[in-house]
């Protein structure tokens, strides 16, 4: 138990206390902890009493300190002359975030107890444990110290986004993407062309794949028809750059209702791909595991992925299903608006259409070509692209038919129509 409390760190912080207990460090000591942070009994009453002498405007001397513990019967000269004699700090962050520390640890083996003995010699309800628990570590964690950086703006670097595949599909760094299309659309394609690209346009760029929809068989012969029969070249050092993955996708967010929390799996994704500076997951539904229409779970599921890239300089790119319908503005994605907001940059991706007389169809000359319109751009990728919307092609050319089409421009609709 020793190694769950420093009574050294506790004295000094109180002393600081003491010492200067309205200036700024006496602040962010009030503000972050609390008087069970303190192990010592001592302690918390010395702490409960600065506090009360605070609010009430007093000095917060020795006098006035012993006077408010001997009113509560909680003197002890000894202790406090143990206090007085501590040098107060000037790193005062440091110390309260290794007590605050400290002071979780001590109430995690509380829990601990209490858990073992809610199961062996109360008999409760497993699922009713698990809530407790849970409920318990949660206000365990929010105890914690808070620790926010600061910076005068007169002092922050400026620092303009960075773009991967600028003359292709712009898609930032450092944030999370979204490709956005029907079944059926060739987001796969897509994915794998972006991912040579972005590999060939730096060599040292790792990329990792999860391609959940499609046996690995399927994606090799596409991605091989990328290389040779949609960029026209051969293989280099790509092979080695872009690892992929057909396993069955792991379910992020754990229980029900108000209860949803992200899955500990989530965590040990992290470590195991973090080695690559572009994720792509597709798709991002089959990896949500709660209510795609619930904005309180979209923001629980797409939060950990944002702060993910921006903390490791990662680009991460969901594969998306599109409602259907066409928006009126934004992009068609599917399910809650917080999974949208939740990203940087989004490209709805669609097929090419011409329109008939008894409606539209796709135009057989462009097959193998996909319009992207760029739904959401809060980095700027439309400064490398000439238009909101453009053609890109994503399978071979073969696709389309060899015959000529002529087209006619329907005026009412000025759509080409064949």
């Amino acid at each position: 138990m020793d190694s769950l409390y420093n009574l050294n760190i506790e004295r000094a912080i109180l002393s600081s206390l003491i010492f200067d207990p309205y200036g700024d460090d006496a602040g962010y000591i009030i503000s972050h902890t609390h008087a069970d942070d303190y192990y010592l009994p001592f302690h918390q009453y010395v702490y409960t009493a600065i506090n009360e002498l605070i609010r009430e405007e007093k000095p917060v001397d020795e006098e006035f300190v012993r006077g408010a513990l001997i009113k509560g019967g909680h003197w002890d000269e000894v202790a406090m002359l143990d206090l007085l004699s501590a040098t107060p700090v000037t790193n005062t962050r440091a110390y309260v975030g290794e007590m605050v520390a400290l002071s979780q640890k001590r109430k995690l083996v509380t829990l601990a107890t209490t858990i073992k003995k809610q199961i062996l010699e109360d008999d409760e309800d497993a699922l009713s444990t698990i809530d407790d628990t849970i409920r318990r570590a949660e206000r365990i964690a929010e105890g914690g110290a808070v620790q926010i950086s600061r910076k005068s703006m007169a002092y922050a670097e400026a620092k303009a986004p960075e773009f991967m595949v600028k003359d292709w599909l712009p898609i930032p760094k450092a944030t999370t993407s979204m490709l956005v299309a029907p079944g059926g659309t060739g987001k796969t394609w897509v994915s794998l062309q972006l991912a040579v690209r972005m590999v060939r346009e730096d060599a040292a760029r790792k990329v990792f794949l999860w391609l959940s929809e499609d046996p690995e068989g399927i994606v090799k012969s596409r991605y091989d028809a990328v290389i040779s029969d949609v960029l026209y070249g051969t293989k280099s050092t790509e092979d080695v750059q872009i690892d992929i993955s057909t396993d069955d996708p792991v379910l992020m967010l754990d229980g029900r209702g108000s209860s949803v929390r992200l899955s500990p799996k989530f965590y040990a994704i992290k470590r195991e791909l973090r080695a690559y500076d572009v994720i792509i997951i597709d798709p991002l539904l089959a990896f949500f595991g709660g209510d795609e229409n619930d904005n309180s779970q979209a923001r629980i599921f797409m939060q950990p992925f944002l702060n993910w890239a921006r903390s490791e300089n990662k680009a991460i790119i969901f594969i998306h299903h599109s409602k259907k319908g066409i928006a009126e503005t934004g992009s068609r994605a599917r399910g809650a608006g917080a999974i949208v907001d939740a990203v940087r940059c989004v490209y709805d991706i669609d097929k090419i259409y011409v329109k008939k007389s008894d409606g539209k169809e796709i135009d057989p000359q462009f097959v193998h070509a996909r319009e992207f319109t760029l739904s959401k751009d809060n980095y700027g990728a439309i400064q490398y692209l000439d238009s909101f919307r453009v053609r890109r092609d994503i399978t071979p050319r073969s696709s389309a038919p060899s015959y000529t089409v002529e087209y006619e421009v329907d005026e009412t609709v000025g759509m080409p129509t064949i």
